[in-house]
């Protein structure tokens, strides 16, 4: 176990990028020629530890919203995680940003609430809580002229909006995005928008121990075709309708995907459930996130 928890926070933790050649998301880049014939019949962590591992660190801030904070202490430059805890599991890779640039994180989720203006199709009291979640956070940021970039994000499928206006849930979601983007004051002048995670089986995790077990490759033998992993995302539909200087795009899809999505790349776990990526995952995307955003401006 100890070996596990050292890898872990080498990849989710390392804002210098120390991490073993090929480690994680590295695997998949272009630039560099990978073979580590040692991660090829390897994961870490397994599937029985990530469901116990906790996200990267977060220190406790405030409590209505619940805010905690990552990075810089004291960054000159305050930057925000908002929306559900398919926007939480990208915390490590936001870290590795805030570390190498210096910027001070928070993070305030919530499960199963992104930050849109649709109404959740929750059951009570998730519902209410969701709604009420998101009034905190609007009247937080009225409070915080000093955050300056909103990274956000959700899950895609399962649960869904309540529809409204004749438009489809998947409508009513993207009109619920784009909302509450405008609702957001002045002093956010960027968001991010980041294209969820693909998914796996529920029974991925079994094949991954089972392929590790017979030494063969767990990536590829429990591969999902793209087609069936990846589905639509609201927000990044939303944000290509607005087609705002303000608002920006990042898909890391390529360092899940290829023809297949991978529950296994360059030797880490990428999900430690369905849909919810490992922090380990998360870090290795780090440096890749880092590009994306240059590549934006930021």
């Amino acid at each position: 176990m100890a070996g596990i928890a050292a890898g872990v926070a080498a990849s989710s933790g390392d804002a210098l990028g120390q991490t073993p050649t090929c480690f994680g998301a590295a695997a998949r880049d272009p630039d560099r020629l990978c073979s580590n014939a040692a991660q090829r019949h390897s994961v870490t962590p397994t599937p029985q530890e990530a469901r116990e591992l906790p996200n990267s660190p977060c220190r406790p801030l405030e409590r209505r919203p619940s805010v905690c904070g990552f990075g810089a202490r004291a960054g000159a430059v305050t930057v925000a995680l908002v929306g559900d805890s398919h926007v939480g599991h990208w915390r490590a890779a936001v870290d590795h940003v805030a570390q190498v640039k210096g910027w001070r994180g928070l993070s305030i989720t919530h499960s199963s609430c992104p930050l849109q203006k649709a109404l959740r199709d929750l059951p009570e009291p998730r519902r209410t809580s969701c709604a009420r979640w998101k009034e905190d956070v609007f009247a937080w940021f009225a409070r915080h002229p000093e955050v300056s970039t909103v990274f956000v994000g959700g899950l895609t499928g399962f649960s869904g909006v309540v529809p409204r206006g004749g438009r489809s849930r998947f409508e009513t979601s993207v009109k619920g995005y784009a909302d509450a983007w405008r609702a957001l004051p002045p002093t956010v002048s960027r968001i991010v928008v980041i294209r969820d995670t693909p998914k796996v089986r529920g029974d991925t995790d079994v094949c991954v121990t089972r392929a590790v077990t017979r030494r063969r490759p767990p990536g590829t033998a429990c591969a999902v075709p793209k087609s069936i992993a990846l589905e639509r995302d609201p927000a990044m539909t939303a944000a290509a309708r607005l087609d705002s200087p303000r608002v920006a795009r990042v898909d890391l899809t390529r360092f899940f995907c290829g023809a297949h999505c991978y529950p296994v790349v360059g030797g880490v776990l990428v999900l430690r459930d369905s849909t919810h990526m490992t922090g380990a995952f998360s870090g290795t995307l780090g440096p890749y996130l880092l590009d994306e955003l240059a590549s934006t401006g930021l």
